[in-house]
């Protein structure tokens, strides 16, 4: 007769049961699932619950292994986790990374960076990681006592969606999974002796001068001593703090739908929700398009200046990846600017994407009837682009008056900042079309002529 009892949380079964359960309703048919494989005691275990879940759950299971570089052991942990993984017949890709580009965040923070890069490029639905409560509990603790808000104080979700992080490109990479988030180290490790599971041991793991060494090893302990229970605690206290983060991101889309218009931020609008909503909203806009949330000071100091400066104050204010600007009433979240060159003169090369780096942007070219700059005039002599150097003149329409550059950019509400980034396109000495403008009258494509309608994108 079929037993009703629950399995006990630290049998196999047990095990085995709370893996399954975390990614039943997750999975779907034929779902692609690559497991983080490091060789150590956590992976190990999950690479085996997950071999034995695969004809239950009807997914299909691979893993992935990153060389950091950084132990004098790294290559032996790769030879490790292959020969594993050939014992199983379960397909691994080798990557080695360097985490120097990143060291300036220091080795732990560079090493989870470069690592979560190559996840993101895995051809897979799932990447599933091996973090557990007793992990859950640290990185909530580490987060707190790094100043971190609601949305850090949440920890580990059991499913995150992430970028692909490639540059130019916004396409959704797979899925974090961590499905032993219910599990405890001491739960794993019984696991791992009764299958008699062997794995690498990480030299680094017992050094105490990181962060999450010291607390997991002389922190820890002496609160598990009082507060037994405080994995269970955390974790409650994490998901209050995810379900305070979900509010508060529902919220700011609420917000961005009034106060966001295309690039813009409108100013009115921010007065109107007040600084701490701002503040949220500013964060949840950079976290949308993959970036980290700005420093509190940053933020607090780049806000002030944003609502307090002088009207014609020039505001400019870096938050990491990106940068606080205002004008007429916006406020701008940028990519940093390029420097602007003292002086410039292209000609172009006849390519109907023009790249033109030292100006942060690329001209297009499309070629129609009836519009844009005549190509017969332009003829065998070319186009090139300049700068503005200042006295600039410019008629759009046939009859009209011929205006000042500066005076047209500022009547079409060009930001400062992009209207010194400008490229003029020339023809000869003549001064032909203006991107975001037009074209000087006397050189538009009229009836059946051929033109090139010229636009000039800025790189985001």
């Amino acid at each position: 007769m079929a037993s009703s009892r629950k399995p006990k949380p630290n049998s196999a079964d047990g095990v085995e049961a709370a893996v399954g359960a975390a990614l039943k309703p997750l999975l779907f048919p034929r779902a692609r699932l690559v497991l983080g494989l490091s060789g150590g005691l956590d992976s190990v275990v999950l690479l085996e619950v997950l071999r034995r879940l695969t004809g239950q759950l009807g997914f299909r299971l691979s893993c992935v292994h990153v060389n950091h570089g950084i132990s004098p052991n790294a290559r032996r942990w790769a030879a490790f986790c292959a020969r594993h993984c050939k014992r199983h017949a379960i397909a691994l890709a080798l990557h080695e990374v360097d985490v120097e580009h990143y060291r300036a965040e220091g080795l732990e923070a560079a090493a989870r960076r470069a690592r979560y890069q190559v996840y993101a490029r895995q051809q897979a639905d799932f990447i599933v990681l091996a973090q557990h409560s007793d992990d859950q509990a640290e990185t909530m603790l580490l987060q707190l006592l790094r100043g971190a808000g609601v949305k850090g104080g949440a920890a580990m979700p059991l499913m995150r969606e992430q970028d692909s992080g490639r540059k130019g490109k916004r396409t959704r990479a797979p899925a974090i999974l961590r499905p032993m988030l219910a599990l405890s180290r001491k739960e794993i490790e019984a696991y791992a002796k009764a299958n008699k599971l062997k794995w690498i041991e990480d030299e680094s793991n017992a050094d105490t001068r990181y962060d999450r060494n010291f607390l997991r090893h002389r922190v820890l302990p002496v609160i598990g001593q009082a507060f037994p229970g405080y994995r269970a605690t955390l974790a409650r206290a994490a998901g209050h703090l995810a379900e305070a983060s979900q509010v508060l991101d529902q919220l700011a889309e609420l917000d961005a739908k009034l106060a966001v218009n295309g690039n813009k931020l409108v100013l009115a609008e921010l007065r109107r929700i007040g600084v701490a909503r701002t503040k949220n909203l500013v964060r949840w806009l950079l976290l949308q398009q993959g970036d980290a949330a700005p420093e509190a000071d940053r933020l607090q100091e780049g806000l002030r200046q944003l609502f307090q400066a002088r009207v014609d104050a020039a505001v400019h204010v870096p938050l990491g990846a990106c940068e606080l600007r205002r004008y007429a009433g916006c406020a701008y979240l940028l990519r940093p600017l390029v420097e602007v060159p003292g002086e410039l003169r292209r000609d172009w090369d006849g390519n109907r994407v023009w790249s033109l780096p030292e100006l942060g942007g690329t001209l297009h070219f499309v070629r129609g009837p009836g519009a844009g700059l005549d190509c017969a005039l332009i003829g065998a002599r070319g186009l090139s682009v300049s700068l503005r150097q200042g006295g600039e003149k410019l008629r759009l329409r046939s009859g009209g008056s011929t205006r000042s550059l500066k005076n047209l950019l500022q009547e079409a509400r060009m930001p400062p900042w992009e209207r010194e980034r400008l490229p003029l396109i020339y023809c000869a000495d003549a001064l032909v079309a203006v991107p975001g403008l037009g074209v000087a009258s006397g050189w538009q494509a009229r009836g059946g002529n051929v033109g090139w309608t010229i636009t000039w994108r800025r790189q985001e």
